[in-house]
């Protein structure tokens, strides 16, 4: 996705309240690069 400062190539998604208490979220086997996020 071409951005304003260049292209976005990745993303990293994260749940939790903040602080130490974050906790980075993966996908299943079997999801493949590109595929959509719903």
């Amino acid at each position: 996705r071409k951005m304003r400062f260049g292209v976005s190539e990745g993303m990293v998604m994260a749940a939790g309240p903040g602080g130490k208490d974050i906790f980075l979220l993966s996908p299943d086997e079997g999801a493949k690069p590109g595929q959509q996020v719903k």
